[in-house]
């Protein structure tokens, strides 16, 4: 394995472990298909360099003051995904991703008997500024169902007062062609057992109301 493969991986194993969303054998897993291609992975090495670059990240994770700019974050979506608007945590790629991850959500929605309001995500690139200490910042990207642009301004104010509401600052000039930008957000996350995707804001949307009575006590 060339030292240049080597620094691509360690590259993107620094980035995938501090994005918090996976485990040690999905990060693994994620690199042999990034390199899948290459004949001469030494796949030891990528597993102990991956087992300490996470085990270093859960020590640091001990001191972590809380809540971190994730849980912040994660509150804010869970708030908004009860008004029914979609939200996706590291959505993909690219914005073409996050936006057709949201859309493929809203349509399973739309087949559960759930009308969704609009949606919100942010991706891996994103995520890739927000733990660059030089910029620190995070971009949403937002629309409405119907893509109308009136609807879509509603959706961006409903996402702003969310975030705002829990301890983040947004920038972001009014404009439906611009995506919120999260600024000096404090990105903090350790892998854990919740979902984060599509099947989260499924779940949520669609589970029985604690205060709506059995269809048998209706009478």
């Amino acid at each position: 394995m060339t030292q240049d493969l080597k620094d691509e991986a360690l590259e993107q194993i620094e980035l995938d472990v501090k994005f918090g969303f996976e485990n040690e054998q999905q990060i693994f897993e994620g690199l042999e298909d990034m390199f899948y291609e290459e004949d001469d992975i030494d796949e030891e090495w990528l597993k102990q360099t991956i087992h300490q670059q996470y085990n270093q990240h859960q020590k640091e994770a001990l001191q972590w003051a809380k809540p971190t700019g994730f849980d912040k974050l994660a509150k804010a979506f869970d708030q908004l995904i009860a008004q029914k608007i979609v939200c996706l945590h590291n959505a993909g790629y690219t914005k073409q991703d996050g936006a057709g991850d949201c859309m493929e959500t809203i349509e399973r929605l739309e087949e559960l008997g759930v009308k969704a309001n609009g949606f919100c995500y942010y991706h891996s690139q994103d995520l890739a500024r927000a733990i660059d200490p030089n910029t620190r910042n995070l971009y949403l990207g937002f629309d409405s169902v119907t893509q109308n642009d009136d609807e879509a301004l509603q959706v961006a104010q409903m996402i702003i007062a969310a975030v705002t509401e829990n301890g983040l600052q947004v920038n972001w000039p009014g404009t439906v062609t611009q995506r919120l930008e999260i600024v000096n957000i404090d990105w903090k996350k350790i892998p854990d057992d919740e979902e984060w995707g599509a099947e989260r804001v499924i779940q949520m949307l669609t589970k029985p109301r604690s205060d709506q009575k059995p269809f048998w006590k209706l009478w």
